[in-house]
């Protein structure tokens, strides 16, 4: 302006000069925001199929109080489903004795029933009370006992590992009566996050002795994700493929990433496919934006971008086809093998002193709630064929529709959808999380002729999620384990809804109904089934 002012001599050309270029900048600005970006979204394109979302969540700091309304939290509201549970490496302390398959359970018992294991123990029964079982992943960090060879695991003891592990896992099992499929046995073994390996052979190596001594002990259903390096890419895994025992027990290959763009996902899901092992899925184990004062600071970020991206690195590996994203982390957490605090949580702690502890939501709670909440397991990604940052899923057993983007622009847009290839839905619920506002529900937006057209607000991660008529969300399956059986149960009063099940997610037509007769005790049905070797997962239905 003062250019402007340089050239017109006179305040009233400079005033007129003024008043232009605002109304030439206004103009501009309104025709940003009335042109309208195209989002079809197509039912015909199908990619991977969602099994959960979830976080690492410590066990440390269980008191049977403290943690209880953070794990509601992520559960009830934020639709979290996968727990992956940090336990510390080095609880056997002292070899029990010198034979890898006679376990001195004398000397285990006594390990597994101290105040520190109790605080796994508890942790883990809350999650099963939450109707959480398979979902639930066992992780092992830090380094092993000494004479097992500390951060480094010594050649030749490999079966002393597998033992250490398999001991906890029985234990758990046979005398906790706790429920989990998932096993993260080594975290980060090319680093010292967890026993570091000299290579692929002694991973594979140690990983089979562990295979053989959960069969031997009755707990063959109990499936391995791994290898969760620290540094992304296909390394590992064609030498654990290569084990046909390892490679039956392999239910996710699980990587970890801190980088934005899907970077340490690119390219996973097209190896695997070419490679033969389709049948197993991508799971990111581990993401998050790194953060410096996260991870050595006194306390986490309170960043609006930071928590935006958080969300947005979750977006880069689903369009790489990863079927499940663990952030770190679920709330705030000490790690004794770090001998200090992380500050990565989705809830933060009030006071690192304090007893008993509370936790506040972060942002990250609300901007990842966007997705998990609304993407239910089960849901396939369709094709969102647009300029914007969008992804859209559908769960055919729920008849539910629902699109995720992020705005990344300062300024609200306008979006015309268009739907192909998709029963026929009327409206979809709008909700959105900014800078000031969380999990906002802004009304429905009507679906005519298989088009639609809202206005999301700038800066904001929002969600779009609707069911065909006639197909009304499936009531929760509750599940509850009791030696010898796992019941599923039912609202009785939601009609038309079959209990199925498979061994194999990535395969949709191998899907069967259950056909234990439900037990009806209104208002709820009850399905009651044996465990069994084979890892398997349940859904309700709607087949009226």
């Amino acid at each position: 302006m003062e250019r402007v002012r340089r050239s017109f001599k006179g305040g009233w050309h400079d005033n007129t000069v003024a008043s232009l270029l605002l109304i030439r900048v206004l103009l501009f600005a309104a025709t940003l925001h009335l042109r309208a970006d195209s989002l079809l979204i197509d039912g015909s394109e199908t990619n991977q199929i969602i099994d959960g979302f979830g976080v690492n969540a410590a066990y440390y700091a269980w008191t049977n109080n403290d943690l209880k309304p953070v794990i509601d939290g992520l559960v009830d509201e934020a639709g979290m489903t996968l727990f992956r549970v940090v336990f510390n490496n080095g609880w056997e302390a002292i070899n029990d004795n010198s034979d890898s398959t006679q376990m001195d359970w004398a000397y285990y018992n006594s390990i597994y029933s101290s105040p520190e294991c109790e605080k796994l123990w508890g942790f883990l029964g809350y999650l099963n009370e939450k109707g959480l079982t398979n979902e639930i992943m066992l992780n092992f960090q830090g380094p092993g006992p000494d004479w097992m060879g500390g951060y480094f695991l010594t050649p030749g003891f490999e079966d002393e590992w597998a033992e250490s592990v398999a001991s906890l896992v029985i234990y758990a099992r046979n005398t906790r009566h706790l429920q989990f499929g998932l096993l993260a046995p080594n975290n980060e073994p090319d680093s010292n996050e967890g026993i570091h390996v000299t290579d692929a052979r002694q991973y594979v190596t140690s990983l089979h002795a562990l295979a053989a001594n959960l069969d031997a002990n009755g707990l063959s259903d109990i499936r391995f994700v791994g290898p969760d390096l620290s540094s992304p890419g296909i390394l590992f895994i064609p030498e654990m493929m290569s084990d046909p025992l390892v490679a039956s027990k392999i239910a996710h290959f699980g990587l970890h990433s801190y980088s934005p763009n899907g970077d340490g996902s690119h390219g996973i899901t097209d190896y695997l496919t070419t490679a033969g092992y389709a049948n197993r899925s991508l799971w990111m184990t581990e993401y998050a934006v790194w953060c410096d004062v996260c991870e050595h600071g006194s306390q986490g970020t309170n960043d609006w971008d930071y928590f935006l991206s958080t969300a947005a690195y979750l977006f880069g590996h689903l369009y790489d086809n990863a079927s499940a994203g663990l952030v770190w982390e679920g709330y705030d957490s000490f790690y004794p093998h770090h001998e200090g605090w992380s500050f990565w949580g989705l809830f933060a702690v009030d006071d690192t002193d304090a007893v008993p502890k509370t936790y506040t939501r972060r942002q990250s709670f609300y901007t990842l709630a966007q997705v998990a909440k609304f993407v239910r397991p089960g849901a396939r990604r369709i094709g969102a064929d647009t300029s914007l940052d969008a992804l859209a899923f559908y769960h055919d057993g729920l008849g539910q529709l629902t699109v995720v983007g992020i705005n990344h622009s300062q300024q609200s847009i306008d979006i015309d959808g268009t739907l192909e290839n998709l029963p026929a839905i009327n409206s979809l619920d709008l909700y959105y999380t900014t800078a000031a506002t969380n999990l906002f529900h802004a009304g429905s937006v009507a679906v005519v002729n298989d088009s639609f057209s809202l206005t999301v607000p700038a800066s904001c991660i929002y969600t779009l999620t609707g069911f065909a008529p006639g197909r009304p969300p499936a009531p929760e399956l509750r599940i509850t384990a009791r030696p010898g059986v796992i019941a599923l149960s039912w609202d009785a009063t939601a009609s038309g809804f079959a209990l199925e099940s498979t061994v194999d997610m990535s395969d949709s037509m191998s899907w069967s109904v259950v056909t234990n007769v439900p037990v009806q005790n209104a208002p709820e049905a009850t399905v009651e089934v044996s465990p069994v070797d084979q890892q398997r997962f349940f859904r309700l239905r709607w087949s009226p």
